[in-house]
């Protein structure tokens, strides 16, 4: 099978540093690595077998929970992971070795990638979008966009869910004082930063729409979202990607 990667603009030096790195990092020779950064084209071609970790990843997982994001996040990478299921209600279950280097909290979801381990969910897309380049799923480190990819990257734990979980418990908010503002400017700001779309980042999806989406998909599932036109079209948007709908299928099975 082959990978097509799609440059969002230009060829520029950021997309290079990309796929060279993609190349380098998953055991491409050196000249290799530099052939395929030096392709003038507006698509490279890569084996998708020379973009794979040298070993499956593994997410620790439990549906209904905020193991959603990883699971869609992986999808949309096409890397080979296998999940292990987790039962986050059973303390023993937490006690898991493997399950416990990789949380320390004892939350899913959760990643073993090599030696690498990690959990939180945005901290796993910020991770396998810069892990894997060659995937497209963030912009360069010398993109002008990568900034606002980085907002957006935390939007979701930063801001969306401590505005949600004030609303859920009946408190006060404080705009001026809380780092999230409240609901409603999270709402009006969210709005306001895909109503350009397709996506946050214009025309390239991007790890930021997996948090981004699964936290609207969320707060339709919870009723909580108010009446937008704009924020429904973006969540229908991210629901339609084939990767969404596959991981939205786990948590069935």
């Amino acid at each position: 099978m082959m990978l097509l990667i799609h440059p969002p603009t230009s060829w520029d030096s950021g997309h290079r540093y990309a796929i060279a790195a993609a190349a380098r990092a998953n055991g491409l020779p050196g000249a290799a690595c530099s052939a395929a950064a030096a392709t003038p084209n507006h698509f490279i071609t890569l084996s998708r077998t020379c973009l794979q970790p040298r070993t499956s990843m593994k997410l620790f997982w439990y549906p209904k929970t905020r193991a959603q994001r990883a699971a869609w996040m992986l999808e949309e990478t096409g890397l080979r992971y296998e999940r292990e299921l987790v039962d986050v209600r059973n303390p023993e279950a937490k006690r898991d070795p493997a399950f416990a280097a990789a949380s320390p909290m004892g939350k899913v979801p959760a990643l073993e990638d090599g030696e690498v381990r990690l959990a939180d969910s945005a901290a796993i897309c910020l991770y396998l979008a810069d892990r894997y380049p060659a995937c497209g799923l963030a912009p360069a480190l010398d993109d002008p966009r990568r900034g606002a990819y980085l907002y957006w990257m935390i939007y979701t734990p930063g801001v969306i869910e401590p505005a949600m979980a004030e609303r859920f418990n009946g408190v006060t908010p404080n705009r001026l004082s809380s780092g999230w503002g409240d609901f409603d400017l999270m709402i009006e700001t969210l709005t306001a930063g895909v109503v350009e779309g397709p996506w946050v980042c214009g025309e390239q999806f991007t790890a930021a729409d997996v948090m981004l989406g699964s936290s609207v998909h969320f707060m339709q599932q919870f009723g909580v979202l108010p009446d937008s036109p704009t924020l429904s079209a973006y969540g229908e948007r991210c629901r339609e990607r084939p990767a969404c709908q596959r991981a939205l299928a786990m948590e069935e099975d």
